[in-house]
């Protein structure tokens, strides 16, 4: 980023109301958001830099399903956006029977900021075949991965299967040797035991057997939003105590 258009970031920033340039001014997010967007572009989000001088945005899409947890991600980082959510229409053809599919989805971008370029240096790669930036799980997650950051990699990604009371992450966007590294991360930092599975073509998924699922939920539970619970097998509407509360949190960010 040039100093001319970090100039420009912070003048456009002092703009604003009060706590908005509060949180735009900080060097580093704050601490739940800098562990929730650890598990968000492990999942659902990206990070767009249009240029090598240019700074970073989140980008989050997710299906108009999940509204209630992308409601709750855009009022965690509505200092950084200047946009309402938006619902947009894709479509996708089928490749069996050739037809489009019409999903509905709902998105938010943050600006462009500073702050973001530490998370794109992070997590993308440039392809030397292609040219393109990936994305990747970086060797220095295992120092920026907690359970905030594995609640928000199950709520963008998890999958709880009753048959086998089993979790699974689907991790098929990414590498083998990603996912083994992921994998081993969950271990090490959260003691959550976990294989990784073969799941189709070069894809692979992580899976947390019956036996660590108790763990995984005690540990991402006070994190979870309760529109999410049934990603750890449990229906919101059953719990008889709602473990989130933003009072846990509101001292991180």
């Amino acid at each position: 980023m040039t100093n001319l258009a970090l100039k420009r970031f912070i003048l456009k920033t002092l703009k604003l109301r009060d706590y908005k340039t509060d949180y735009r001014l900080m060097t580093r997010f704050p601490r739940y958001l800098h562990y929730t967007l650890i598990g968000l572009l492990l999942s659902d989000g990206g990070l767009e830099k249009p240029t090598i001088t240019s700074s970073v945005r989140l980008s989050v899409v997710m299906s108009t399903n999940n509204y209630p947890y992308i409601l709750h991600l855009y009022n965690l980082f509505e200092p950084y956006i200047n946009t309402d959510l938006s619902i947009f229409d894709i479509n996708v053809k089928n490749s069996l029977n050739k037809k489009n599919k019409k999903y509905s989805t709902v998105r938010f971008k943050s600006i462009s900021m500073p702050q973001l370029i530490y998370f794109y240096n992070l997590f993308y790669t440039k392809n030397v075949i292609n040219g393109k930036w990936e994305k990747r799980v970086p060797l220095e997650l295992k120092f920026n991965f907690n359970a905030v950051s594995l609640a928000h990699l199950l709520m963008g990604d998890g999958n709880y299967l009753s048959e086998r009371n089993i979790i699974r992450i689907y991790t098929n966007s990414f590498k083998k040797e990603d996912v083994i590294l992921l994998s081993n991360i969950i271990n090490e930092n959260l003691n959550i035991k976990n294989k990784v599975v073969h799941d189709r073509r070069d894809q692979y998924i992580i899976i947390i057997e019956k036996d660590d699922v108790s763990l995984t939920r005690e540990v991402t539970l006070p994190f979870m939003h309760p529109s999410m619970y049934y990603k750890l097998g449990i229906n919101q509407n059953l719990i008889t105590v709602n473990r989130f509360n933003y009072f846990n949190i509101i001292n991180d960010i």
